[in-house]
C-alpha cells in the first residue's frame, strides 16, 4: 500500500514537472492586456507585471503606458496594443522591455513604429513576431481580448472570409467568388510588413 501511494506521488511530482509553466516578466510601463486571446484582470489598484505561460507558441498583448513631457508639460501616453508572437521553453523565464520615451513625439514614433527587447532567463535574445492594433475608441473602453480575437481570425483566414469581404464590399461585382480569389493572389505577393498594414486597416473597417 505504501509503495502504491508513493508511485501515485512520484507519479504526480513527475506529471506537474512535465507540465510545469514559464514567466514572463514586464518592464513596469508595459502592461499585459492578452495572453492567448484570453483578456489579463488588470485591476484599478493592482498591475500585474509577471505572467504564467505554456511551452510552445505565446501570442502576448501588451500596452505602454508612460509619463512623457509635451510642451513642456508631463502627461500619459498611452499606446496602441502591440501584439507579439514568440516561441517559449518549458520552464524558463522571460523578460520584455523597452527603451522609455522621454517627449510625445518619441512616443508617437514608437507608437507607430515599437521597438521592444525579449530575452530568457540566461538574457539571450529571444525572437519574435510583432503586430501594432490600431486605437479604437477610448482608451480606458478599449475591449483588447476582442481586438485580437479579430485580428486572428484575419490571421487564421490568411486572404479569404473576413479579409475577403472587407476589401470586396469596397469594391462591388457581380462575381463575388472571382473577386475573392483575386484578393487572395494580390495578399499573396505582398511582403509581411503589407500584409500586416492591410490587416490593421480590415480590422478598422470591420462592420
Amino acid at each position: 500500500m505504501k509503495k502504491s501511494c508513493l508511485a501515485l506521488v512520484t507519479g504526480l511530482l513527475m506529471s506537474s514537472s512535465a507540465f510545469a509553466d514559464s514567466l514572463l516578466s514586464f518592464q513596469t510601463e508595459i502592461v499585459p492586456q492578452v495572453v492567448n486571446s484570453k483578456a489579463v484582470d488588470n485591476g484599478i489598484f493592482t498591475d500585474v507585471d509577471q505572467i504564467k505561460i505554456g511551452e510552445g507558441s505565446n501570442q502576448i498583448g501588451v500596452t505602454i503606458g508612460q509619463i512623457v513631457f509635451e510642451d513642456g508639460k508631463r502627461r500619459k501616453f498611452d499606446s496602441s496594443l502591440m501584439l507579439m508572437t514568440f516561441e517559449a521553453a518549458d520552464e524558463d523565464s522571460y523578460q520584455l522591455s523597452y527603451k522609455k520615451m522621454r517627449t510625445i513625439e518619441e512616443a508617437n514614433k514608437f507608437d507607430k513604429s515599437p521597438t521592444f527587447a525579449l530575452t530568457n532567463g540566461s538574457g539571450e535574445p529571444v525572437d519574435f513576431d510583432l503586430v501594432v492594433i490600431p486605437k479604437s475608441g477610448f482608451q480606458g473602453f478599449n475591449d483588447y481580448e476582442k481586438q485580437v480575437v479579430s485580428y486572428n481570425k484575419l490571421v487564421d483566414a490568411g486572404t479569404a472570409s473576413t479579409t475577403a469581404a472587407v476589401t470586396a464590399s469596397a469594391v462591388p461585382s457581380a462575381n463575388g467568388v472571382a473577386v475573392s480569389e483575386d484578393i487572395k493572389t494580390q495578399f499573396s505577393e505582398l511582403s509581411r510588413d503589407e500584409q500586416q498594414q492591410f490587416m490593421q486597416w480590415a480590422m478598422q473597417n470591420l462592420k
